[in-house]
């Protein structure tokens, strides 16, 4: 990602709009929000990644249209290596020596729920659901008091799509505070007592891991298909018509 660059552009008319989304689609470019080209209109607040080799013709473009522009990030690889860089004290020996102000890896992540499996055994419960495409276990958590055999439940899980770190922290940040507060906050502990929650805090494992070994922007799973020569898919959008 060296030289790459994040643009903001905010099209101050539907006649902008029209033309911003032409250069998506012409460029191909990576759409950091909002969710989707068909979303950009008047006002949208926009943010593109640009490899380098087409940051030229992204900025000519938006000069021809006078369409506004902010350079964010002029060199994106700058920018991940001083994020990467950045000291994180990642002890597991507790749940209050565990950093959740830092990102983790799978393996670190996995790590945590396994000494929670140990240590707070009357409201933790871990398992597995099964393996990835690559062969990696699929954990979760299964937080509550275990008062009686059968109590409604919520699922929750994070991380599906890889390179959005910050879905597997919350995760963690939420089982951190359940455990923490359960004794303290009656409402915590009425929750706890009268539901289960049965907590992923990384659903697309190999697309994580891909995230931090070889590409930090890596989203989708990475499964093969005979069929395409594209790896993996985007776990959040490849559902069954009618999947509900």
């Amino acid at each position: 990602y060296y030289s790459d660059k994040v643009i903001r552009l905010t099209p101050n008319t539907e006649e902008e709009a029209f033309v911003l989304k032409k250069i998506c689609h012409q460029l191909k470019v990576d759409l950091w929000q909002p969710g989707g080209v068909s979303q950009i209109s008047q006002g949208t607040v926009t943010d593109v990644h640009v490899p380098h080799n087409g940051s030229r013709a992204l900025l000519t473009f938006l000069q021809e249209a006078n369409i506004q522009y902010k350079i964010l990030i002029e060199d994106l690889q700058k920018v991940l290596e001083k994020g990467s860089s950045l000291p994180a004290w990642r002890s597991r020996r507790s749940l209050s020596g565990y950093n959740y102000e830092v990102y983790h890896s799978l393996e670190e992540i996995q790590n945590w729920m396994h000494h929670l499996n140990k240590t707070h055994s009357g409201l933790i419960h871990m398992f597995s659901i099964g393996k990835s495409y690559e062969g990696r276990s699929l954990y979760v958590l299964k937080l509550g008091r275990r008062s009686r055999a059968y109590k409604r439940a919520v699922w929750m899980d994070c991380g599906i799509h890889a390179r959005e770190w910050i879905g597997p922290a919350f995760c963690q940040w939420f089982v951190k505070e359940a455990l923490l507060t359960y004794r303290s906050d009656p409402t915590m502990r009425k929750t706890l007592n009268h539901l289960y929650f049965y907590i992923m805090p990384v659903f697309n494992v190999d697309g994580y891991h891909f995230s931090w070994t070889n590409d930090r922007f890596w989203r989708k799973t990475r499964s093969r298909n005979s069929r395409f020569r594209c790896r993996g898919v985007d776990a959040n959008r490849n559902w069954r018509v009618k999947w509900c």
